[in-house]
């Protein structure tokens, strides 16, 4: 069922443990915008399809840098939103798609990130060197490179056509078994494999409740409810 309150179907004071699932919707009001749509990153900049794929590399490393890197600095100026804040205030554990940072610089503590992270780098030749590190560290060369054996450096975020990190989605799979609310705050979580994330925590046991400002389509059957809302407001507005 579509509500338009979370206070109204999930209280915050009838949970102990929280586990919610962040896209790319959640860090729209720190000025990052998101990928899909007619006003989505893909479509406005061109450079951004030439950033997503690990099969273009070592070729387009400059674009990985410019996209990510300016993702990760954008983020860090605005810092984190409301609801990056609400979660982190109601002790909530995360599980994000995100690349940006912005939850642990709101306090969060328990962060997955499926996605890597824009502001850390790694070693283009990971199968000699292996090196990772703060993306700070590569970036003091120009063009960045790695802090071991300085080849060239990108971003460790993950690309179409590389394998996600496996201890994080292990991470995640512990998270969402154990929770007693699962929510899931700027995605659809329609994608693998963020799409079993919620049968998973439902399976459980969890109450599991969808935040989504534009939703398409109906309720997805692993929800309980939808709230049909901005985060900020929504999440502001429960955490109190």
């Amino acid at each position: 069922m579509d509500v338009s309150s979370l206070v109204e179907v999930a209280p915050r004071e009838r949970f102990e443990r929280i586990c919610a699932l962040t896209g790319a919707g959640i860090s729209v009001a720190a000025g990052l915008g998101t990928f899909r749509g007619p006003d989505g990153l893909w479509t406005l900049s061109p450079e951004v399809e030439r950033a997503m794929h690990a099969h273009l590399l070592p070729g387009n490393v400059d674009a990985l840098w410019d996209v990510w890197g300016g993702m990760w600095k954008t983020a860090a100026a605005a810092g984190p939103t409301q609801a990056h804040r609400a979660l982190a205030a109601a002790g909530a554990s995360v599980i994000t798609q995100n690349v940006d940072g912005l939850h642990q610089a709101a306090g969060s503590v328990d962060v997955v990130e499926l996605h890597g992270s824009a502001g850390r780098a790694r070693c283009l030749d990971e199968a000699f060197c292996g090196w990772t590190g703060p993306a700070d560290d590569a970036r003091r060369a120009d063009p960045p490179q790695c802090g071991r054996c300085t080849e060239p450096a990108r971003p460790a975020v993950v690309l179409f056509g590389e394998m996600l990190d496996p201890e994080a989605l292990g991470a995640a799979r512990r998270l969402v078994s154990a929770c007693d609310l699962f929510l899931a705050i700027g995605t659809s979580g329609r994608v693998a494999p963020a799409s079993w994330l919620a049968p998973t925590a439902r399976a459980a046991g969890a109450f599991c409740v969808n935040v989504d400002l534009h939703p398409d389509g109906p309720v997805d059957p692993a929800f309980h409810a939808r709230v049909v809302g901005d985060a900020e407001d929504v999440l502001a507005e429960w955490a109190r």
